[in-house]
């Protein structure tokens, strides 16, 4: 597996004229993927905020994959040890490929938004409720 390559950029990283010099490519480049980028990061850095870009291949600690879920590490530890997130032992320590997490990221924001519907869906009398069909059975085992 290769080296965790992960670039933080604090806000007061960027001087005037590399914004300007961005801001011009966006403006020529306005429908390439990296002017989007480059619009995205000139925004956060307009927020104050620090951009962090981590390579797909990267394998990341335990802590920094708590850190991008905004949840506590024994939280994590708790989806690791049951299988939900896959990861690999590098001696005692465990690296989460960040691949592994970015899934583990869109399962667990499909189960959000299915329990959101569920909650706040319409109100519909309970004997007027279909059941759920086979696919969507399968669906909520696998959250």
């Amino acid at each position: 597996m290769s080296e965790a390559t992960i670039t933080s950029l604090p806000a007061s990283a960027i001087s005037d004229t590399d914004r300007a010099n961005a801001e011009q490519f966006i403006a020529e480049n306005e429908a390439t993927p990296l002017a989007a980028a480059l619009r995205q990061i000139l925004n956060a850095q307009n927020r104050g905020l620090t951009v962090d870009l981590i390579t797909e291949d990267a394998e990341i600690t335990p802590n920094q994959a708590a850190d991008i879920l905004k949840m506590s590490r024994p939280h994590l530890l708790k989806f690791m040890d049951h299988g939900d997130l896959p990861y690999r032992r590098v001696g005692t320590h465990r690296r989460i490929k960040m691949s592994d997490l970015r899934e583990f990221m869109a399962k667990r924001d499909a189960g959000a938004e299915i329990l959101a519907n569920a909650l706040h869906g319409p109100k519909v009398p309970l004997v007027a409720s279909a059941p759920l069909s086979p696919e969507e059975i399968a669906e909520l085992r696998d959250l």
